[in-house]
């Protein structure tokens, strides 16, 4: 049986075409741990709780599908995908080498109004974070910050390679913001990559986006393995 809070979609969005809506809406439910890793997606079950045919839930699951998020498995149909602890340390030491990049080629080309965005994207993560009702917001407010730098690159396909990264790595670096002082420690890590991108420090910036990605993978899959054991 699916969560019914699912299916609450808002009227707006119901206007929009169907298979987008249930893609949205699985998306959120997945990346916010509504739907976890082995869950069950009975498209009949979907059709009947989003108030549309078969073919917008398959075609919303098959994009879904594609972002990594769900599979389908023979004779059993669609269900959530999940990753073990070697995936999501693999997954994201190749993150930090293309954020890395990112980061040197966005300082290299960054001008005041990029610098602009990148303070106004750090004063929002402080201030937001901290009156944040969920790690979803807050996971949304820490990947505005380093978007804010990346966006200066002028690196398309690179920053696509990171977004589809980010994606399937979402639901599981956002367990480290939960942690009681987590959220200290995350500010004071933008703060040194912001006074670094005001330096014009290209190489220190790359470093320290680096170690910042690196140490809170390292510390979500100590929470992921903590859960695990109760």
């Amino acid at each position: 049986m699916l969560p019914s809070c699912i299916f609450d979609v808002e009227t707006d969005q119901k206007r929009g075409a169907a298979s987008l809506v249930v893609g949205e809406a699985l998306r959120n439910a997945i990346l916010t741990g509504q739907l976890p890793a082995g869950q069950a997606l009975p498209q009949s079950e979907l059709a009947g709780g989003f108030g549309t045919s078969i073919i917008p839930v398959r075609e919303a699951l098959k994009r879904l599908e594609a972002e990594g998020l769900v599979a389908f498995m023979p004779n059993r149909g669609a269900m959530v995908t999940g990753m073990s602890e070697q995936d999501i340390v693999e997954y994201s030491e190749i993150r930090a080498s293309l954020e890395e990049m990112a980061a040197r080629h966005a300082v290299s080309h960054m001008s005041r109004m990029d610098l602009a965005r990148v303070e106004d994207a750090y004063d929002a993560f402080v201030e937001g974070a901290a009156n944040a009702t969920s790690r979803h917001d807050s996971g949304d407010l820490n990947r505005a910050f380093h978007n804010a730098i990346y966006v200066a690159a002028q690196r398309p396909r690179l920053l696509e390679m990171i977004d589809d990264l980010h994606v399937r790595l979402n639901r599981y670096i956002r367990s480290h913001l939960e942690l009681e002082g987590r959220k200290l420690v995350t500010d004071r890590e933008h703060e040194g990559i912001m006074q670094a991108c005001r330096r014009r420090d290209a190489e220190e910036v790359a470093r320290l986006t680096r170690q910042h990605i690196l140490e809170a993978a390292d510390i979500s899959v100590k929470v992921i393995r903590e859960r695990a054991q109760g």
